[in-house]
């Protein structure tokens, strides 16, 4: 057993280092995190390092709404259906798309360019994304596909999306191989 003041010695270390730590707690937070009360702008509170992000003005000036997207239609003509069925294993632990392919915990896709957007083969599916409406095109495939929850936030999909175009116009030139009755995909007019 150590002697009193070996003991006392333990005890006083440990206490000098909380106190220490807290201390530098409390002076950090007071010059990293300003509080909004003293440092704010417009009421919104002010971070020791801002970040600037420059607004791009769309083209005619003002805000004309939601910015328009690139058309995906030159890379699905492009793509091939193996890199397809290669980004698609990202998607097969909830969906097939062959003919007669079983549901999982999403739908099976065969037959989905061109259909409608809601229940497919006998899957039934949120009501979020029975709102967005009409037929499944290969444009709004691409927005889906990019960000599942930007068209149906509420929906079920928990997936994160397929951020590169690319990946994304290869998964649709699958759906399109796997869809007969799909619309063909026609070039677009030179500009």
């Amino acid at each position: 057993m150590p002697d009193r003041l070996t003991l006392y010695t333990i005890i006083s270390a440990f206490w000098v280092a909380f106190l220490g730590i807290l201390g530098t707690n409390i002076v950090v937070d007071k010059l990293v995190m300003p509080t909004a009360s003293s440092h704010s702008e417009g009421g919104e509170q002010v971070f020791a390092y801002p970040i600037e992000v420059q607004q791009e003005a769309a083209a005619g000036g003002g805000d004309t709404g939601p910015a328009q997207r690139p058309d995906i239609r030159p890379l699905i003509l492009a793509a091939n259906v193996e890199d397809g069925k290669a980004v698609f294993r990202k998607c097969a632990s909830c969906h097939t798309v062959e003919a007669g392919g079983k549901n999982g915990t999403g739908p099976n896709l065969h037959d989905i360019v061109g259909g409608e957007i809601g229940d497919h083969n006998g899957f039934k599916t949120s009501d979020s994304l029975k709102a967005i409406g009409g037929v499944w095109t290969v444009d709004k495939l691409d927005d889906y596909l990019e960000n599942p929850k930007r068209l149906a936030p509420k929906g079920t999909m928990s997936f994160a999306g397929l951020k590169k175009p690319k990946e994304r116009a290869d998964v649709i030139k699958l759906l399109l191989e796997n869809s007969p009755s799909a619309p063909p995909v026609e070039a677009p007019a030179a500009q």
